[in-house]
């Protein structure tokens, strides 16, 4: 399933927060609970460098979640936009090494409180397109049940309001940290399978709840070279453009520290070579760069609209298609009565 030598596949990483959010924000109250059904499969559009990079492989959704109801709870694997590196290493290396490979919260159970901060930031309504799709809707429940009442789960302080917990889950014997490597390959995890620094993206969890219940192995997607490539451009100048733009986190970038370097472009190169072969203390840019000029590469991974059966994946009752492929787009609206309190990390 796997080649031999891959090139990351970058079309999934608003499955980590937006970078070009103005203010992230973990904590806050939900405007309602939304109307996504049990087991459905909710996804958003986001902009910022992932915009960039989605397009130039002919892709469009960015993250992908876990529906358990209406005004119900979510699971979604994701991580918080990461620091600034400690000087002096913040010059070469801008972006804390850790923050990177740990990737937390990684996958997560979030209320609805939690998963509309994650999505709107600053609170703004509307400010993120959402869908969701069901399919089958025994069986897209049946999915939801099973990572609700399956997975091995324990209760996480929020690390911004030690007052209010989140649920972070276990598979493969510990905590599942939001891997970039996952979109180089997505090795074992669609069917349970070990995976480089017990990683997940959103798009490859929701092939493992998928598989988890039964439903059928969602087989990866191989991504020919000459779009992988354009890929690997894209993410590196998404990250160096909202640097250079003052955009969100990397914006910030060594704007209080003196570097007699190119900040934004060190930064650029950091995250594409975590993402490249999971070396993500180094801005070298040799090494994204070797895997994106080698004709050889090619990646294998499942993203947003592999899940959702768009932009020519399997959909309905093609062979390979999953359970939430079958159905049209939903709107999903915020609309039960109340709102929660709730973070995401």
């Amino acid at each position: 399933m796997n080649p031999a030598i891959v090139l990351p596949l970058i079309v999934v990483s608003s499955c980590l927060a937006s970078a070009a959010a103005a203010a992230e924000q973990a904590c806050g109250y939900s405007s309602a609970g939304w109307n996504a059904p049990n087991g459905a499969a909710v996804f958003s559009a986001g902009s910022g460098p992932i915009g960039d990079v989605l397009h130039a492989v002919g892709e469009v959704r960015t993250h992908s979640m876990l529906s358990h109801g209406p005004g119900k709870w979510v699971t979604h694997a994701t991580m918080k936009q990461p620091r600034e590196n400690a000087w002096p290493a913040v010059c070469s290396a801008p972006v804390r090494p850790s923050d990177l490979l740990e990737g937390y919260p990684g996958l997560e159970q979030v209320n609805q409180g939690g998963i509309y901060r994650f999505l709107y930031g600053s609170g703004a309504s509307g400010s993120t397109a959402l869908t969701y799709q069901v399919g089958d809707p025994v069986k897209a429940a049946s999915i939801g049940n099973t990572i609700w009442w399956d997975v091995p789960y324990y209760a996480a302080p929020s690390i911004i309001d030690e007052a209010a917990e989140f649920t972070r889950l276990s598979i493969r014997g510990g905590r599942v940290r939001y891997s970039f490597y996952q979109y180089r390959t997505t090795e074992g995890t669609p069917t349970g399978g070990p995976a480089w620094n017990n990683g997940m993206v959103c798009s490859s969890f929701l092939a493992y709840a998928h598989h988890a219940d039964g439903r059928g192995a969602i087989p990866p997607y191989t991504y020919s070279h000459t779009k992988l490539a354009n890929a690997a451009n894209a993410l590196h100048a998404g990250v160096r453009g909202d640097c250079e733009d003052s955009l969100g986190f990397w914006g910030s970038l060594g704007t209080s520290i003196a570097c007699f370097a190119d900040v934004c472009g060190k930064a650029a190169d950091q995250v594409a070579n975590c993402m490249a072969s999971h070396a993500c203390d180094t801005s070298s840019s040799s090494l994204w760069r070797g895997v994106r000029d080698d004709p050889k590469t090619v990646a294998v991974s499942i993203s947003p609209d592999l899940i959702g059966g768009w932009s020519g994946h399997a959909w309905g009752t093609q062979p390979g298609a999953t359970v939430w492929s079958a159905d049209m787009n939903h709107n999903v609206q915020w609309n039960s009565g109340g709102n929660v309190y709730g973070c995401w990390y």
